[in-house]
């Protein structure tokens, strides 16, 4: 391969897309200027090759107008670790992740809960034909319904039903935990902080919340974990405020 060849090869580079972050478009930026000048000495090199071909002699500096400045690399240096300082997923960010997952997981927990209600709504047959059998006739004729068709509800099917039930008020209360958790200003900044001061990443970390003790663990990269009590006791609801709830929706 020729020496042009190689030169051509050698510049072929391109500078990511910019993004909203600062600190990222920081970098895109100092990148970018090291990379103008990559191919500033691009075309220099291609004029030079062709210069010294034809006997022409470079003026003094010619190829210096690519050269990288030593402002160009610090620039360039302290945008890297500006980057890599940078918080980009925050509690509040993992909190709401979390309530997304929980608001899944509900979603799931209410389909598994109506397909074990109807399994159990055979009952409700049952309960109109009990209200209306009156006459003697009636009763027999209900009688016999249930003495030629297998009305009784099974082990399996409550099972199911309760089952469901505790999935539904699981989910709810960690969705609403979690949601409650990111709309905590002290809570979040408190993660924060351990984030930054053990120079973890909370994208990943594992966050759990105990209705009981009304706590709310947070740990990250086994690198810290931290327990929140108390402090999401006041977004509790009731039993009459849910049904309450349930009856305005």
């Amino acid at each position: 391969m020729s020496y042009l060849k190689k030169t051509l090869a050698l510049f072929c580079l391109s500078a990511s897309a910019a993004h909203a972050d600062p600190t990222i478009t920081n970098l895109q930026g100092s990148a970018q200027a090291i990379l103008d000048q990559l191919a500033a000495s691009q075309d220099l090199t291609v004029g030079a090759v062709y210069s010294a071909g034809q006997g022409d002699i470079l003026a003094p500096g010619v190829m210096q107008d690519a050269a990288i400045t030593e402002q160009m690399r610090l620039d360039y240096n302290s945008d890297i670790q500006g980057v890599i300082d940078a918080t980009y997923y925050s509690a509040e960010i993992l909190f709401q992740d979390q309530h997304e997952a929980a608001m899944a997981n509900l979603d799931t927990a209410v389909d598994n809960l109506v397909a074990a209600t109807a399994v159990l709504m055979e009952v409700q047959v049952i309960a109109n034909m009990a209200a209306n059998a009156d006459t003697v006739q009636e009763q027999l004729a209900f009688q016999a319904v249930l003495t030629n068709n297998d009305m009784t509800i099974s082990t399996a099917d409550v099972s199911n039903y309760n089952t469901a039930l505790g999935a539904v008020q699981t989910y709810a209360r960690d969705a609403g935990a979690f949601l409650a958790a990111s709309r905590n200003a002290s809570m979040t900044g408190t993660v924060d902080s351990y984030a930054a001061n053990s120079g973890a990443s909370l994208y990943g970390a594992t966050v759990t919340y105990s209705a009981t003790a009304d706590i709310l663990n947070v740990t990250a990269d086994g690198a810290f974990g931290i327990g929140f009590q108390g402090f999401l006791g006041s977004n509790t609801v009731t039993l009459e405020e849910v049904y309450a709830a349930g009856y305005g929706s």
